[in-house]
């Protein structure tokens, strides 16, 4: 009896033509070679071997162009299955990326266009709001940094090295390049309808500037990695930059983030935090249980769902460090992470490098607050009691002094931030209106609506 112990691979299961080739390919070159034997030799686990050998699941470049590699001993032979490669893998991702429309999201016709209003500069013009949500747990300004530990069977680390070995799946954890897709124009707005019923597309110029790019959603999150919805059927939805185009890439999970071309997902389980590989629906683990995620330019940070405290992620699976104890509220900034006390006397920032070594670096940078929003165009809060909406005000120079809050305007149902100011969902959802930090007037740009999100493009 010859031959390798081992369940023979079935046939091509990719989604696309291309895929399967891709697959096909990958099978010739591994043959002789068991999953098993693979995931010894390579950081992939069996199961994963098996999806990439199927096409139900794209090989990464870098893996393919190493098994080339360890598997073709002539040089002109190994050239030429190279360009193979290349070739197979651009093809699987393109077909990917022209995947059909997901029916949750079809291809619509435009809305009809709202009337342009003008709204006053007044405060008071703007309608109230209703409470933002809170987290309640408690955040001490001055506590001694300790080894970051995720409960529940999470992680474990101490001074920021991974002391438990992980089989984690997948490459490393940035999203790949080819996963991105158009970038969002700078100042563009999303919205989803009534109900959740059509995405909405504003180009930043008047109230007749809508176009509806997608049938329904329930949430919106946005970011230099582009727009993101989590559709009726809960999948995650990317958006291709053209009205009708989105595909699928994986579960909504119970929370996700934004940070750079990081595209975060904490499971529904809230037992592990996923980056998106940036191809098709594959994912790897990164962290482990969490409460909250919090994504922006200063970085992706979660919450310990035991005692709320917050951690930082250092860009590699596992490695977190932790910056501070619990709040009621957090925000990121073009640049700083913000926290809100439990009880909403203090926000305070946090300052790495520019306190003792001995205590966490947060300094007290404003007063008491209802609930964080922030943005690249600073930080913004609601009031104690959630009606009114303020932006931080310059202050002196010194970055640590303790600053005002301005009152703008009524707060609203949903509240979202961009470069050049902030956008507001009035709390009876019938108009979205924006304040303009230039001008320090509000100005309607359409509605009604669900819900928003604010496209902030990279390198701006």
């Amino acid at each position: 009896m010859t031959g390798r112990v081992g369940r023979p691979q079935g046939r091509a299961r990719g989604s696309t033509e291309q895929a399967n080739a891709l697959a096909e390919f990958l099978l010739t070159l591994t043959d002789g070679t068991t999953v098993r034997e693979l995931a010894a030799r390579y950081p992939v686990g069996k199961t994963l071997w098996g999806e990439y050998r199927s096409g139900e699941k794209l090989v990464p470049l870098d893996l393919l162009t190493r098994l080339v590699e360890d598997h073709t001993s002539d040089e002109r032979a190994r050239r030429q299955r190279l360009e193979t490669a290349v070739r197979l893998h651009s093809a699987a991702l393109d077909a990917a990326m022209r995947a059909p429309v997901p029916r949750t999201i079809p291809t619509t016709a435009p809305p009809p266009a709202p009337d342009e209003e003008t709204i006053s500069a007044s405060p008071g013009d703007v309608p109230s709001t209703t409470d933002a949500e809170a987290r309640q747990a408690p955040m001490n300004r001055r506590r001694r940094s300790r080894p970051l530990m995720f409960a529940g069977g999470g992680l474990v680390l101490v001074a920021f090295a991974l002391l438990v070995p992980l089989a984690w799946p997948g490459p490393a954890s940035a999203p790949s390049a080819h996963g991105a897709g158009a970038p969002l124009a700078e100042g563009s707005v999303f919205a989803t309808g009534p109900g959740g019923q059509g995405v909405f597309q504003w180009d930043g110029t008047d109230p007749a500037g809508w176009t509806k790019v997608g049938e329904s959603a329930t949430h919106l999150w946005s970011g230099p990695a582009g727009l993101f919805a989590a559709g009726a059927d809960n999948r995650l939805h990317k958006y291709g930059g053209r009205p009708g185009r989105w595909s699928v890439i994986g579960d909504a999970g119970h929370d996700v983030a934004v940070s750079g071309s990081g595209v975060y997902r904490l499971d529904a389980d809230r037992k592990a935090v996923r980056v998106w590989d940036g191809y098709g629906t594959s994912w790897t683990q990164v962290g482990g249980p969490a409460a909250r995620l919090y994504g922006g330019e200063p970085g992706l940070f979660a919450t310990d769902p035991n005692d709320g405290r917050i951690f930082r992620y250092l860009g590699r699976p596992g490695s977190w460090e932790f910056v501070g104890t619990a709040g009621a509220s957090f925000a990121l900034t073009g640049g700083d992470l913000y926290g809100l006390t439990p009880e909403r006397t203090a926000v305070n920032r946090w300052a790495p490098g520019r306190q003792p070594a001995a205590v966490l670096p947060w300094v007290q940078a404003a007063g008491p607050a209802g609930a964080l929003y922030g943005g690249a165009s600073g930080l913004y809060s609601t009031d104690p009691t959630g009606k009114r909406l303020r932006v931080l005000a310059p202050g002196p120079e010194n970055p640590d002094s303790v600053r005002e809050w301005q009152d703008i305007g009524a707060a609203g149902a949903d509240i979202g931030v961009g470069r050049r100011g902030v956008y507001v969902l009035t709390a009876d959802r019938s108009a979205i209106v924006r304040w303009s930090r230039d001008t320090a007037a509000w100005r309607r740009i359409g509605g009604p609506a669900q819900s928003l999100t604010v496209a902030v493009p990279p390198g701006r």
